[in-house]
């Protein structure tokens, strides 16, 4: 059996929608040699597993973020996140000097050290750990990566292409995109001219006989958490209010990269 499908079958669990659900402990592992689209997915999947031990978050509603958003994340976690920001060009926008850890912790004065969004900052760490080199764009905002997959769409050969999720399927190892707060509207028609917007993507880590698929991100109510995602009947993803987030792209992972 593959480390992958070791790693899925090993926190399965049988959900309810409205639900989180806690895991117990997980023993880890070494990754395996894979596929670059499989090594993402695992490495995903693994600091899903390590970030909260013993308990791994799954979401399947707003409700859900919300609970667990009542428990700020805890300031020892500012180490973790630093290093995913360490991936980050230091042209961008990041936390002072890269580091949270120097940041107030809540209720002292300044902004808290946990008001910096670290999600863009968690995909492009998998990415880059993944060995995805200079083939993805690494920011600390998903616009960045988003944008330029829409704009290769139809460069051949080019590794990350963004996507309508009416266009493309997806797999293990892509992306799926949506807009947020104030750009909650935007169309994927509107997303090159638009050029910057606030935005969150999740990297897909596991696929269930084109009934959902299971994705992984970071800064999902103040955690690594995995969000349930509904398929329509032809495996595309659903537009509904049932997902609760306004998915809109999917960036296909068409690297060639050989992990090991």
């Amino acid at each position: 059996m593959s480390r992958l499908k070791e790693l899925l079958s090993a926190t399965t669990l049988i959900f309810s929608l409205g639900s989180i659900i806690s895991y117990s402990h997980i023993a880890t592992a070494e990754l395996s040699n894979n596929t670059f689209q499989q090594q993402v997915a695992e490495r995903a999947i693994q600091e899903w597993i390590d970030f909260n031990a013993p308990n791994r978050p799954v979401i399947q509603s707003r409700a859900d973020v919300q609970e667990l958003e009542k428990k700020p994340l805890e300031y020892s976690k500012c180490q973790t996140i630093n290093q995913y920001w360490s991936v980050v060009p230091a042209t961008d926008t990041k936390p002072p000097n890269g580091d949270t850890c120097l940041l107030p912790q809540r209720a002292k004065p300044g902004p808290a050290w946990d008001t910096y969004p670290w999600s863009a900052a968690f995909i492009s760490y998998i990415m880059h750990e993944s060995g995805a080199g200079n083939q993805f764009h690494y920011s600390g905002r998903h616009a960045t990566y988003i944008v330029d997959s829409v704009r290769n769409r139809d460069t051949p050969n080019y590794p990350f292409r963004g996507y309508s999720i009416s266009e493309k399927k997806p797999e293990i190892g892509d992306l799926i995109c949506a807009p947020r707060e104030e750009s909650k509207n935007l169309t994927y028609s509107e997303i090159l001219q638009q050029g910057d917007f606030k935005s969150h993507c999740d990297i897909v880590v596991a696929k269930n006989e084109d009934k959902n698929i299971e994705v992984i991100g970071g800064n999902v109510g103040d955690t690594v958490a995995k969000t349930i995602v509904l398929l329509d009947s032809s495996g595309y993803i659903k537009v509904t209010d049932a997902n609760f987030r306004p998915w809109f792209v999917i960036i296909k992972n068409q690297s060639s990269i050989v992990s090991h």
